[in-house]
């Protein structure tokens, strides 16, 4: 018995020192600059920022520098027809630059443009999206692990009461003066508040663990969690709610950006009736050398210069109504994409209804069972004392017990 009595002071004693203190406002600092599903949609939104310019969307013009090389030998002894009869060397070397720039093309490069702009916007919205899921990771991490926390405090608290009323009843059963009922169901206790301790540290790790996880720190940093579960929470009505959930849900903001890329979707394919103007310049030169061989051979180096510049208009008369299917296409998809705003409005409303007033019962709820702690901690100060004095028994002690424990 003295071995448990041991043990069980060792877990209500244990302290952990050298730990760092953390506030929620920090938990979320340390997730927003650390977590990896954060830094990923960072990246994601970089490259999109950096996509959207001009030059993707088609207005600049593109140049391109190329060289050709050829070496050919010829055998004209055979041929009376050839200029140059015998055998024949030659080499050619032509560098050419050239542009092609497309000048018109029914407004797509606009829409195109457009289309950029909505995308890196849709990106940015997706990016809010996953920020504020992970802020809400971090913070039901820090408050779960608050209350796995106090749940630990309570649990020592009992054992540091199951002890100190084993010993008193140790002493006293050594002087010939104690109950064995109390003096067993003390031992008892002690046992029991032991396996709960054990249990809840455990809880209580894993809760810190997760928080770490969240946070992408090392699994095994300790934290004190300055912050508790009470705080103010403002008086809002379900009308103000309903109107800031529709002008500052991230959900909703993607699906009309979504909306507005089905718009220009339909552009784009009405830009197919207009004809495509563009421009082609370009300038090359050619470096030669020829040499026959031969009793009458000779050598020479040759050289030339060609520019040119064409301008070319074209236009699809017929393509098996292909176009006209694509702008039915992209009008259902413009319709389809108008049903979900609708769908997930009336969804958001819906779900805002039922968060609500879950939130105004809870509140009632909340009231009354703190009122509930209030006393139960009220009746188990009472109950160590009327069970000190001898007015209540063990039993009754621990009917009390049990219902502090529950509030």
């Amino acid at each position: 018995m003295k071995g448990i009595y041991f043990i069980a002071s060792l877990l209500c004693a244990i302290t952990v020192s050298g730990q760092n203190t953390l506030s929620v406002e920090e938990a979320v600092a340390r997730t927003l600059q650390n977590n990896y599903q954060v830094q990923l949609v960072k990246a994601n939104y970089e490259v999109s920022k950096a996509q959207n310019s001009w030059g993707m969307a088609g207005m600049s013009p593109t140049f391109s520098l190329n060289l050709n090389s050829s070496n050919n030998l010829t055998d004209n002894s055979n041929n009376p027809a050839s200029f140059f009869p015998g055998i024949v060397f030659s080499d050619n070397t032509s560098p050419s630059v050239n542009m092609a720039w497309t000048l018109f093309q029914g407004f797509g490069i606009r829409i195109n443009k457009q289309r950029l702009d909505q995308l890196e916007e849709q990106t940015k919205g997706n990016a809010v999206v996953a920020i504020e899921s992970t802020v809400y990771d971090v913070i039901l991490a820090y408050y779960t692990a608050v209350t796995q926390h106090r749940k630990l405090e309570i649990t020592k608290e009992m054992l540091a009461f199951s002890l100190d009323k084993l010993a008193y009843f140790e002493m006293k059963r050594e002087m010939g003066l104690n109950s064995s009922i109390d003096l067993l169901e003390f031992q008892n206790l002690v046992l029991t508040d032991s396996t709960n301790l054990i249990v809840q540290q455990l809880a209580y790790r894993n809760a810190q663990r997760n928080l770490n996880l969240v946070m992408s720190e090392d699994i095994e940093t300790e934290y004190i969690l300055t912050d508790s579960l009470e705080f103010d929470v403002p008086k809002v009505t379900y009308d103000e709610l309903l109107q800031f959930m529709k002008s500052n849900n991230q959900n909703l903001k993607n699906q009309y950006i979504n909306l507005a890329l089905q718009d220009l979707n339909i552009k784009a394919q009405k830009a197919s009736y207009f004809p495509v103007v563009s421009v082609n310049l370009g300038v090359s030169t050619a470096a030669g050398y020829i040499q026959l061989f031969g009793s009458d051979g000779f050598q020479t180096r040759t050289s030339s210069k060609n520019y040119s510049g064409t301008v070319t208009a074209s236009y699809t008369l017929f393509n098996g109504f292909q176009r006209k299917r694509n702008v039915e296409i992209a009008n259902i998809q413009r319709e389809v994409a108008n049903l979900q705003v609708e769908q997930l409005e009336l969804k958001l409303t819906n779900d805002l209804r039922g968060f609500f007033e879950l939130y105004q019962t809870q509140s009632r709820v909340e009231d009354m069972a703190l009122h509930k702690v209030y006393y139960a901690k009220q009746m188990w100060n009472f109950g160590r004392e009327q069970y000190d004095k001898t007015v209540i028994n063990i039993f009754n002690l621990n009917d009390i017990r049990v219902s502090y424990l529950q509030s």
